[in-house]
């Protein structure tokens, strides 16, 4: 896995650094402390992942993440900040963002949301899970996706459902004995669907229904 590092702190860029290079199959192939530098150095190095700090100059790293989408969609986003404002995080799961945690986590829970961003399977750290389940439970009936989830097919339960259980793209289609292009074509659908733009939004809609 290749690596670009972005956040405004150097010395928070060269300690990330060298933990990171303790990782087997993980390279930092760059840093970049602000979010002109990050689409810039993105566009140039194709990094698979990018481990985005929110608060940096220039534009954030939300601004920075939704330009990334269109500039480099193959490229994988984390974001590592110290915001745990649930704007930011609505904002970061529309942007898309493969995963959310928090830079006062311990180093285990970074390796464990950079091993399964690898696998394909979005990362939310369980600090905000409570929080954001809450959010959902709050809301009006009318507002609430049952219903919505109730409109997709079988076929599309069961990659929900798989999803849901922990599937990468590859597990699931291999699980349904399908293609993972067609695995991506039903998770589009189910994303219309539910009118949701992220697998992390996927994720938070499966834990209110209870599907994990």
């Amino acid at each position: 896995m290749r690596v670009l590092i972005a956040d405004d702190h150097a010395l928070f860029r060269q300690g990330l650094r060298s933990l990171l290079e303790t990782i087997d199959d993980l390279e930092v192939v760059g840093e970049a402390e602000d979010g002109h530098a990050t689409v810039e150095m993105a566009a140039s190095l194709k990094p698979d992942l990018i481990l985005m700090d929110i608060a940096m100059p220039g534009f954030d790293g939300l601004e920075a993440t939704r330009r990334l989408k269109d500039i480099c969609p193959d490229t994988k986003i984390l974001i590592l900040t110290m915001h745990a404002d649930h704007p930011f995080v609505r904002q970061a799961l529309k942007a898309g963002v493969s995963g959310y945690i928090f830079k006062g986590a311990p180093f285990n829970e970074l390796q464990a949301a950079l091993d399964s961003i690898r696998h394909d399977s979005p990362y939310l750290s369980p600090a905000l899970l409570g929080p954001l389940l809450n959010d959902y439970r709050n809301l009006t009936p009318d507002e609430k996706v049952y219903d919505k989830y109730k409109e997709l097919s079988l076929r599309e339960r069961e990659i929900f459902e798989l999803f849901a259980q922990g599937f990468g793209r590859r597990k699931i289609a291999e699980s349904l004995f399908i293609s993972p292009k067609t695995v991506d074509r039903h998770k589009r659908n189910i994303k219309n669907k539910l009118n949701v733009t992220s697998d992390l939004e996927m994720q938070e809609i499966a834990s209110m229904l209870k599907l994990i």
